[in-house]
């Protein structure tokens, strides 16, 4: 139900995080009342059609395409198919004009059009910092693009040291994304990425102790993987993977058992090794650690980039969001590789939600990894 005039004078208001991955669209609303306090309201999803969005860009039939035989019944490109998605999650879930809407596109840190660093930049002491900040950053690679739009987040100030975070996003990207939210109706009050939106529902779910542990938080998605760093409570960095991802696993799994990928996506929504029939369960988990390997050295990879940094702590914690997050094994695989601390996300644990939502016996640990990128775009504040 829509908030009356009264409540929102009052201050309260409500958030709608929508996170557009390959998989699926997830959708979470939440309340959040004069005092603060959040509440989720609202949890669903819509699968995405095959083919519709590809390395973070929705598939668009060219000029060319459209030329076709007098009375030959057109086909529907990824901007039509996705958009019937989309039709169909706000048919069950209309959107007030007064809610704000923050919305996440599958690009990734680092792919499909966003690449974000932590850099130290010279600021003379009565220079203009936003001028000499811009300039800086448009002269490194990769933020030297024409195509780029450029926005960043001063960290700290020390003398003429000046340390931020940069963001860059292509225009055509961004654009694109744009258009298609505002064809379905959609006012957005912000455009994120996935891996930040998981970043703030850790932050706005963690106790005060586990947000100042050095924490290294990984997506694990279907087709890509991306890792951000929190030290001191606050966002450090972020990275993308090019080789992670759940479908390596899946696809190497299925290879190794001769079994199909559609059974082993079964074996992890269940978390039940027995759905593979006629393989002794030893034999599965000597494959799935195989699996795992692939993946580790992308894991591996992300940590050096953090250790590298000149400012970064030893990594006390890493967590696991995404579908990956509930896939047996994996986690104390990593722990065991690693030596450091993993667990999954999981912030539904943390916050409280309608038991219209989730129900008698709560959210999933599956589930509350898969929608935490978009219940941390919903709790982002205004």
């Amino acid at each position: 139900m829509a908030l009356g005039l009264i409540a929102r004078i009052r201050g309260e208001r409500e958030t709608v995080g929508i996170d557009v991955g390959h998989y699926s669209i997830k959708f979470v609303k939440v309340y959040h009342d004069a005092n603060g306090k959040s509440i989720v309201r609202d949890v669903d999803l819509e699968p995405v059609p095959a083919g519709s969005i590809i390395n973070g860009l929705i598939q668009r039939r060219s000029d060319s395409d459209d030329l076709s035989e007098k009375g030959t019944k057109k086909e529907k490109d990824g901007f039509d198919k996705l958009g019937e998605a989309f039709s169909k999650l706000l048919l069950r879930h209309p959107i007030d004009e007064n809610v704000d809407v923050v919305a996440s596109v599958n690009c990734g840190a680092g792919e499909g059009g966003v690449l974000v660093d932590h850099l130290t930049i010279k600021v003379p002491k009565n220079g203009n910092e936003d001028a000499i900040i811009v300039q800086t950053a448009q002269s490194r690679p990769p933020f030297d693009d024409q195509d780029n739009v450029l926005d960043y987040e001063v960290v700290s100030r020390e003398g003429e040291d000046v340390k931020v975070n940069v963001v860059a996003a292509k225009n055509s990207m961004l654009e694109s994304w744009a258009q298609f939210f505002t064809r379905k109706g959609i006012r957005l009050s912000a455009m994120d990425v996935d891996i930040f939106g998981l970043l703030n529902a850790f932050v706005a779910t963690a106790s005060e102790e586990d947000r100042k542990k050095t924490t290294a938080i990984f997506n694990l998605g279907d087709n890509k993987m991306s890792v951000g760093f929190i030290q001191d409570g606050k966002f450090h960095s972020v990275r993308s993977m090019n080789g992670g991802s759940l479908n390596v696993i899946i696809n190497k799994l299925a290879s190794s058992l001769d079994v199909s990928v559609e059974k082993c996506h079964e074996m992890f929504e269940k978390n039940d090794l027995k759905v593979i029939e006629g393989v002794a369960i030893s034999v599965i988990e000597d494959a799935m650690r195989s699996a795992f390997e692939e993946l580790m050295s992308q894991i591996t990879f992300g940590i050096r980039y953090y250790s590298s940094a000149e400012d970064s702590r030893p990594l006390e914690k890493i967590l696991i969001g995404g579908g990956g997050a509930a896939v047996p094994g994996l986690l104390e695989y990593i722990a065991e590789k690693t030596g450091i601390e993993t667990s999954s996300v999981n912030p539904f644990r943390s916050v409280e939600c309608d038991s219209s939502v989730v129900g008698k016996d709560g959210i999933s640990i599956a589930l509350s990894n898969i929608y935490a990128p978009a219940l941390g775009l919903a709790m982002r504040k205004f």
